[in-house]
């Protein structure tokens, strides 16, 4: 059986009044559990179905994750808050058989006057490889969604071989089947791994996402369908069992697409 695109995995049935259903493939499952990426992706997705002129992009968006979703249906319920003239302010969550599974506040923009600069150069690293073949670390509670992501380390150290640090790393990351790159899939990509912490630690724990934002910063229409993007990941705190998870993510050609930052609970 051929494995859902991520497309397929995203997509969403109109229920009417800004509602909409959707469920994950079993082919985009970690461990029967839905990725907190993706149920990220599932309401931007949602988000951007109610938020149709096309001269507001993403901005902003936060998510706070209650509990994962199992298998089968959920409901994405949507609401825009506020219209301006330059930024769209929206609402968005979802729930499960009665429980309420993840809420998220976005924000849609267009470009308005100011200065350009920009303090955020790309780190310097050799480019993928044009095979798209997957050479960096995926733990195994992230199959079967892991088969679907392609990683490739290039800075920083390997998991579980630096106690000392320091804990980032910089490597490219991509979609298996390879797709333009836009605000769900960048959510979907900002949490599929090359954790910084995983280098000082001797064996692998499991962390759940307790609240991400991502800041998008470049219009993201213009990077192509074929392309990796690049990922410095680094965390700066561990303690009293959640840590921090910090994200920039820039296209081949420097372009910075966005910023993101985590809060986890170590899990064990």
């Amino acid at each position: 059986m051929t494995a859902a695109s991520f497309d397929e995995a995203i997509a969403h049935t109109p229920l009417g009044d800004g509602r909409f259903r959707t469920a994950t493939p079993p082919s985009w499952m970690a461990s029967g559990r839905v990725p907190a990426g993706l149920v990220e992706a599932q309401l931007v997705a949602g988000l951007a179905a109610v938020v149709t002129d096309p001269q507001y992009r993403p901005l902003s968006f936060t998510a706070h994750l209650l509990r994962a979703p199992g298998e089968g249906d959920y409901e994405v319920t949507t609401e825009v808050l506020r219209t301006g003239r330059t930024l769209i302010s929206a609402a968005a969550r979802i729930d499960q058989d009665g429980k309420l599974i993840a809420t998220a506040l976005a924000s849609f923009a267009t470009d308005r006057p100011s200065p350009d600069f920009n303090e955020m150069p790309t780190p310097q690293v050799q480019p993928p490889t044009a095979e798209r073949k997957n050479d960096g670390y995926i733990p195994e509670f992230a199959f079967p969604y892991g088969d679907n992501v392609v990683m490739q380390d290039r800075l920083g150290p390997k998991p579980f071989t630096a106690p000392d640090g320091p804990m980032e790393r910089v490597g490219w990351a991509g979609f298996a089947q390879a797709r333009p790159i836009d605000a769900p899939g960048l959510l979907m990509i900002g949490d599929i791994g090359m954790m910084g912490w995983w280098a000082r630690l001797d064996h692998m724990h499991t962390t759940a996402t307790l609240d991400h934002t991502t800041h998008f910063r470049a219009d993201l229409s213009n990077v192509d369908a074929d392309d990796m993007v690049l990922l410095r990941s680094r965390t700066g705190l561990v303690r009293g069992g959640y840590l921090d998870w910090d994200l920039d993510i820039w296209a081949p050609d420097g372009t910075l697409l966005c910023q993101s930052r985590q809060m986890l609970a170590i899990l064990g």
